[in-house]
């Protein structure tokens, strides 16, 4: 058994006592009630302080805090709206252990667009800390007005409740040294009103904020707050267009190569038209938010348009298709293009896909997209293998002798002619019509029920041939006097 000697525990106890109190009084010698100005999200996710030198006529000096966890976090200057605001974004640099700093303008409620009217110099200081939060020290040599491309603003260094705007994004990293380096919708975002003239100060340097647990605001007051905000369109949109190119359209093959169900074939490739039109507008809606997407020229949305324009065509073809087979009972030549176009549609929608969450800065939901490619597609080729197993040996069976009534036992229909007997699910030829217009079975001329489309409008472009989908021979079909 282990046994521990007490004396040196307790030497190493009152050490660890002692530099514990003697780190605690340093860092209290620097408090957050030296400073001029601070804000503090209520999240807790952002910090931003503000010093006005009085010595200078266009600098400002201010430090942005916020966790390593969170993508980005910005300021904006000079109102509580962002259309117009000087935004100052930040998010961690190539290296992770780097901060870069964005100057940029707002023209709405969408992502804002760097400028390069803006110069803003990082200060000693900046980097990340302790492993845990980014710190970006810096001066901003004309941040007290401007005026770029037709969008102008100011901060009133007289004001006691100057106007602000701040933001920060999800979860993630986006570790860019690029300036224009593309964001993703804010998580959280608010307002708050500065005091400017409490923010003014003798000396030309940036603030330095000190977290603790009792942090308290500094010439500031909390506006409007809201948390937890999301780009619902673009997440609906995602959703929809996956539901439809790796559930809709693929269950729609199982419907008609299964169970020969025609109509439901119909219905379902119709809820799925209805689901990429709904998909197709709120991407296209949810495009004009973000700088990378508003020019319409990435691979996802030109694939995307295209993909929606080619769904629309084989909805058509096949409707029409199936309007002329219902009144002709042949196969059309509109049928191996409606074929082929499904066979095109479902997997470069599927690539689309993958292309479309790296283009939304989510590539880890790339993850779960592959795990139902790989789960649903394999199963539904299982499924259509199996069936074709089970017709062909169905088939087979019916093909025996004395199955059928041809290989010999007792004839079913002694009265008919050898020449007349159905053979491999083929219809025989039709005896005369009865008297004075009418059917052998009493019915007008013309007024038989009419079949309904079934797989023998794809008899050529099937998974297998013809004759396996063939119905049972039901005797002499009727056919209408000339």
């Amino acid at each position: 058994m282990r046994t521990f000697s007490l004396v040196p525990l307790a030497g190493i106890l009152l050490s660890y006592l002692a530099a514990t109190i003697q780190a605690q009084t340093e860092t209290n010698t620097t408090t957050n009630s030296d400073i001029p100005s601070l804000f503090i999200s209520p999240s807790n996710d952002l910090a931003f302080a503000l010093s006005v030198p009085k010595d200078s006529s266009t600098d400002l000096y201010f430090s942005l805090m916020f966790p390593k966890s969170v993508t980005w976090g910005a300021i904006g200057l000079g109102t509580s709206k962002m259309a117009g605001a000087l935004m100052l974004v930040a998010y961690s640099s190539s290296s992770g252990d780097n901060v870069t700093l964005s100057p940029r303008i707002a023209s709405g409620h969408s992502e804002p667009v760097h400028t390069t009217d803006i110069r803003v110099e990082a200060l000693d200081g900046t980097g990340l800390v302790d492993n845990a939060r980014y710190v970006f020290l810096g001066r901003c040599a004309n941040c007290r007005s401007w005026n770029i491309n037709g969008r102008g603003g100011d901060v009133d260094v007289e004001s006691k409740a100057q106007s602000f705007v701040y933001a920060t994004g999800p979860d993630g990293d986006i570790r860019s040294d690029a300036l224009d380096a593309p964001l993703k919708m804010h998580l959280n975002y608010g307002t708050f009103t500065l005091d400017m003239v409490h923010a003014t100060t003798a000396d030309a340097a940036a603030p330095t904020i000190t977290i603790s647990n009792s942090t308290d605001l500094v010439a500031t007051t909390q506006g409007l707050s809201v948390l937890g905000k999301s780009d619902t369109a673009a997440r609906a949109h995602a959703i929809i267009m996956v539901l439809c190119f790796i559930g809709l359209y693929p269950f729609g093959i199982l419907v008609l190569r299964l169970g020969n169900w025609v109509r439901w074939h119909a219905v379902n490739q119709g809820l799925a038209l209805i689901g990429v039109i709904v998909g197709f507008g709120l991407g296209v809606h949810s495009s004009y938010f973000y700088n990378r997407s508003k020019g319409f020229k990435s691979g996802h949305q030109v694939l995307g348009i295209l993909l929606f324009i080619f769904v629309i065509g084989q909805f058509v073809l096949g409707f029409m298709h199936h309007r002329i087979y219902k009144k002709t009972q042949q196969p059309t030549k509109l049928a191996p293009v409606h074929v082929w176009m499904g066979r095109v549609i479902i997997p470069v929608g599927v690539i689309n896909a993958f292309l479309g969450f790296r283009f939304a800065q989510s590539p880890q939901y790339n993850w779960v997209l592959a795990g139902l490619v790989i789960f649903l597609f394999p199963a539904m080729a299982l499924i259509l293998f199996t069936k074709r197993c089970i017709s062909k040996r169905w088939n087979q069976t019916k093909a025996e002798p004395g199955q059928d009534g041809q290989g010999g036992g007792y004839n079913m229909e002694p009265w008919r002619p050898e020449t007349q007997t159905a053979t491999d699910g083929q219809q025989n030829a039709a005896p005369p019509p009865g008297p004075y217009g009418l059917s052998q079975h009493g019915a007008p001329v013309g007024l038989q029920q009419q079949q309904q489309p079934d797989m023998r409008s794809y008899a050529n472009y099937s998974y297998q041939s013809s004759s396996a989908y063939k119905r049972p021979d039901l005797g002499s079909q009727q056919e209408a006097r000339e």
